[in-house]
């Protein structure tokens, strides 16, 4: 039976396979070599190399390289020299394999026929279709998608450019710290990279399994921008300090308040201290509950304590009033608003109007007679104020709010209705708002930052500064949506469910959002 003829790329496999081993046969100690001169005297070693013998040895090397070459190369093909192929004469002989003229102009062979490598262990010619080892390497770039140091990732090595079959890959080497795992089946990379950097990949690959070349790739592991922030204390010699966490919790008849603050990573990392602040309280006797929170502007190096003193001042004159007899006149309109709820608006909102002047204006001069005491521009400790003034009446809330600056103050609830009191005040460009001052306080528009509402089955009323609303609602028109608040109610509800509400809101509020990293307050009832 005669056998099939073999396929081309049959054929080019054992043309490669023969024309290594009888290369490995000049370098190998298992096979005896063409020329084994361990124990030749010199002396006639050299009268062996002048011999025919020797000669004939090396010109049949020749021949048959030169015959291995041209079958598998038919387009470049070696030819010997005139000298090498005449017949041995008493000159000494020479031999010389002679390269295609574009071969013979490049230093380096080209990649089908660069040299074996030598770090495998010789043997007999492999059977067809058994893995070997690297050879004859081959030009070829290798890609993989990138990855981020502390997330879960998965990408395959790439071979760039279009390939007839699938490239099949063997013996990755993966750093021990890139902490990935590789699937040889899908050339899938998969795991959670713990280390950041340009990470080396190591592999031996193929297109049909029978001849397997050496070939690398990079895989970037971006750093978690987490890790880059640094947390540095202030200078000692700095003035105004301040407590980079502050929280506070009061447990009122039929409700509870509660309010947390931390430091921004912008300032942990610029070494400096937390803008924010705020104020709560329950008047037991009033049943009036009062939050408050303030945002020192960034761009004021007292800021910090403009935002103390607006809220501390601020905070005890809207407390006191309400504990008076102001306080109980409130109380009183309050009672008659099913019957003329109108009137009742009215005359609230006017008596409320007031008393958020009168805050404000002692918020003012309060960061005046700091400024003028120190010498400095009383610009220096710009803050914005939100204001919050609520009582509970059986299953019915009424708050009056004062908004001045960025932020937001809600009355949230139910599921899927929220009712801001008010709007931010946003500047031309991103990042500015409105601080308190008396230019403010004079604006004919300040009735605008007065806000009242009587809502029945409310679940929170909710006070933020910009360190929250921005992160979480993004825009004004964020801010209207209802799902949005939602999804934050979502969230912090575990947190005021908990033994120790203020601590796990402060927790909280340590959560991480690329490009926020302002100072976070928060205020609650509830």
């Amino acid at each position: 039976m005669s056998t099939p003829p073999k396929e081309p790329g049959e054929q080019r496999d054992r043309y490669r396979r023969e024309f290594e081993n009888l290369l490995w046969s000049l370098f190998t100690p298992q096979q005896p070599p063409l020329f084994d001169k361990s124990d030749i005297p010199p002396a006639l070693l050299d009268e062996f190399l002048q011999s025919d013998e020797a000669f004939a040895a090396a010109h049949e090397f020749a021949l048959q390289l030169r015959a291995l070459w041209n079958l598998q190369n038919p387009r470049t093909p070696l030819r010997l020299s005139a000298l090498a192929a005449a017949k041995p004469s008493a000159v000494t002989p020479s031999l010389e394999m002679v390269l295609p003229t574009e071969f013979a102009k490049t230093p380096e062979p080209p990649s089908r026929s660069a040299p074996i490598d030598l770090s495998r262990r010789p043997g007999s010619t492999p059977a067809a279709g058994t893995p070997r080892g690297p050879s004859a390497p081959r030009s070829a770039a290798f890609q993989t998608a990138n990855a981020k140091a502390g997330q879960a990732y998965a990408g395959t090595i790439e071979r760039v450019g279009a390939q007839e079959s699938p490239t099949q890959f063997r013996d990755v080497g993966l750093p021990d710290a890139l902490n990935l795992s590789f699937t040889p089946e899908t050339a899938a990379l998969h795991g959670t990279p713990a280390v950041a950097g340009d990470h080396e990949i190591t592999f031996t690959w193929s297109d049909d399994g029978q001849s397997w070349s050496a070939g690398k790739c990079i895989l970037i592991v971006n750093p978690d921008p987490r890790s880059l922030w640094q947390t540095n204390e202030p200078a000692a010699d700095l003035p105004y300090r301040k407590a980079h966490l502050a929280s506070q919790l009061i447990a009122a008849p039929g409700s509870k308040l509660v309010a947390a603050s931390r430091r921004g990573r912008s300032h942990e990392h610029s070494g400096t201290f937390r803008d924010d602040d705020f104020f709560i309280h329950h008047g037991a006797a009033s049943g009036w509950s009062v939050l408050i929170v303030a945002d020192g502007a960034g761009s004021a190096k007292s800021s910090r304590w403009g935002a103390k003193l607006a809220v501390e001042s601020a905070g005890a004159h809207v407390v006191s009033t309400l504990a008076g007899q102001r306080g109980a006149d409130l109380s009183a309109v309050l009672g008659t608003w099913d019957a003329d709820p109108a009137s009742a608006a009215n005359n609230v909102g006017e008596k409320f109007h007031y008393l958020f002047h009168e805050a404000g204006s002692l918020a003012v001069q309060a960061i005046e007679t700091e400024a003028s005491a120190q010498g400095a521009p009383v610009k220096d400790y710009a803050t914005t104020l939100l204001v919050c003034a609520v009582k509970k009446q059986g299953a019915d809330t009424f708050l009056a709010s004062f908004w001045m600056g960025d932020g937001a103050i809600a009355a949230y609830g139910t599921r899927g209705k929220v009712r801001l009191m008010g709007s931010p005040d946003s500047g031309e460009f991103a990042g500015q708002t409105r601080f308190l001052d008396r230019s403010a306080l004079a604006d004919s528009s300040f009735a605008k930052r007065i806000g009242i509402g009587r809502y029945a089955d409310l679940t929170a009323v909710m006070l933020m500064t910009d360190g929250v609303s921005d992160p979480r609602f993004e825009t004004d028109n964020g801010l209207a949506d209802a799902g949005k608040w939602d999804g934050l109610w979502d969230e912090i509800a575990p947190s005021l469910a908990s033994p120790a509400p203020e601590q796990q809101l402060l927790d909280w509020l340590g959560f991480f959002t690329p490009g926020h990293h302002d100072d976070r307050t928060i205020a609650v009832l509830w």
